[in-house]
């Protein structure tokens, strides 16, 4: 059975030429290539370089600047905004920031928003999960037990913790797996990279699917917080994180 899965890269990537335009210069912004306080170069400049019009420039800017990523003052140019004013919940913005150079301070972080929310997510899917909500977190499983290399493993992680959004039955909830699906996914491969088994989990992802099963909140609350605890612990003893 498909299941929803969440965007493994920008929404803007590969749409059209703004589109395009909008991800370059996410992209090069959340890099440290245009870093904090620093002005883009003039209209001509990146039109040349990136073959745009200056409409689709403009746009582009336009979009960012919602984002929170750029401000546009007349006589000054446009100018590079600091991180702390940037839509970090922005499904583009996470994908930039974990697509050029992931900040280890800021992945630790992630992992401590989805031990706020995904236990509590588990125990009202474990309570209101429809037969074909279990059937697509049962899939996921099966797919992360089949998982022969980390793509394959990291993409069914996905999956599974989508899943048990979507089971939720609480629709404000369920978007959450879209929105940082992109950052999950390099914190998902991270945390199985430094696993001494990438699939080293999988009991414990059990645990969770087994109390969801057998509708029993509490449990998958428990199962929930110690399986993202084990991750974040992972992380925390990782190279890159001491």
């Amino acid at each position: 059975m498909a299941t929803h899965r969440p965007p493994s890269a920008s929404t803007y990537a590969g749409r059209n030429l703004h589109g395009k335009v909008v991800n370059e210069l996410g992209r090069r912004i959340a890099g440290g290539d245009y870093p904090p306080g620093a002005t883009l170069p003039v209209e001509e400049t990146l039109c040349v370089e990136l073959q745009v019009s200056r409409t689709a420039l403009r746009e582009a800017v336009k979009v960012l600047a919602a984002k929170g990523l750029l401000e546009s003052r007349p006589r000054v140019g446009t100018r590079v905004r600091p991180p702390e004013s940037w839509n970090l919940l922005d499904p583009d913005v996470l994908a930039w920031r974990c697509a050029t150079r992931p900040d280890p301070a800021f992945l630790l972080q992630l992992a401590e928003m989805r031990e706020i929310f995904e236990p509590a997510a588990a125990a009202l899917a474990a309570r209101h999960r429809t037969g074909e909500q279990l059937a697509a977190i049962e899939a996921a499983f099966d797919a992360m037990a089949s998982a022969e290399e980390l793509g394959a493993w990291v993409q069914a992680d996905l999956a599974f913790h989508d899943a048990v959004l979507q089971a939720t039955g609480n629709p404000l909830l369920s978007p959450l797996a879209a929105m940082i699906g992109s950052a999950l996914e390099s914190l998902l491969g991270l945390t199985a990279r430094t696993a001494d088994n990438f699939n080293a989990s999988l009991p414990d992802h059990r645990a969770v699917l087994d109390a969801i099963r057998q509708g029993d909140g509490v449990a998958a609350r428990g199962r929930m917080e110690s399986l993202l605890g084990d991750t974040r612990a992972l992380m925390t003893r990782s190279a890159p994180f001491v």
